[in-house]
């Protein structure tokens, strides 16, 4: 009985470690109101609560894209071939070099050194300097003592460049994202972010995003340091992403390419 017994104090670090981070963070992402159930008047009222949360949340947008258009930066742009194009100038440039661009096109890929496996892949297309389309797709993947667990999310966004200089840039965007596997479940999002262009051939990078995922949330944090090379960037980092009730963070090394 006793040898039993410290087998199972033995196996028990083992069990612990198989349990799955990201299963619980589907778990804790397919969760909705628990209060939904009780009677039709909790769940018209927990309704009418979520529909005021999501009017503020979009009146908000639209106060901000009406006050970011009324004063934010008019002043004309175009963009550099790629970054560091000019020695000591960035993404944009003020239009009176002959070789900018109208629009771009920036995709890349990136990996985070993390117990759960963590690949990414994004796009950037700016039909003009104002506006910028952004897609990425983040697939984690783990493996524990008993199965293994995956988890997809995707999102499309809409950002609107609120300042556009030689030197930085800075935007903030709306969209939606799709969770999947067993959540199955799209969200709104919105973001913020910032390129920095302090010294050839060296840029920062940061961002955050939120998506709201039934009564949960995905938040999507990276910053980066990116060395240039022409078209080409190498970069690394630290990227933290909140699934739910769960936490991956850690050094993130990635490749983007400008078209």
């Amino acid at each position: 009985m006793k040898r039993k017994l410290l087998l199972f104090l033995c196996f028990i670090p083992f069990i612990l470690i198989s349990q799955s981070k990201l299963g619980n963070a589907k778990d804790s992402l397919s969760k909705q109101s628990s209060s939904g159930t009780t009677s039709n008047s909790n769940s018209s009222s927990r309704s009418s609560n979520n529909d005021g949360f999501f009017d503020d949340f979009f009146a908000q947008i639209l106060y901000d894209i009406t006050l970011g258009i009324g004063i934010g930066d008019a002043e004309y742009r175009e963009i550099s071939p790629y970054p560091y194009y000019y020695d000591k100038q960035g993404e944009y440039l003020k239009g009176f070099e002959d070789v900018g661009k109208r629009s771009s096109l920036r995709i890349g890929a990136n990996y985070v050194i993390n117990r759960i496996n963590s690949l990414e892949f994004n796009a950037v297309f700016k039909p003009i300097p104002l506006i910028g389309i952004e897609a990425s797709h983040l697939r984690f993947s783990e493996q524990t003592l008993f199965n293994s667990e995956s988890l997809n999310i995707s999102s499309i966004m809409l950002n609107y460049y609120r300042f556009r200089e030689q030197y930085f840039s800075v935007w903030w965007g709306f969209g939606a994202t799709y969770v999947g596997n067993e959540v199955d479940t799209w969200g709104g999002t919105f973001s913020v972010g910032t390129e920095i262009y302090p010294v050839k051939p060296i840029s920062l990078h940061i961002g955050w995003k939120r998506s709201f995922i039934n009564e949960g949330k995905v938040d999507v944090f990276k910053s980066q340091v990116k060395y240039h090379l022409k078209k080409t960037a190498l970069y690394t980092g630290y990227h933290n992403y909140q699934l739910g009730s769960e936490t991956v963070s850690g050094l993130v090394l990635g490749l983007e390419y400008t078209f």
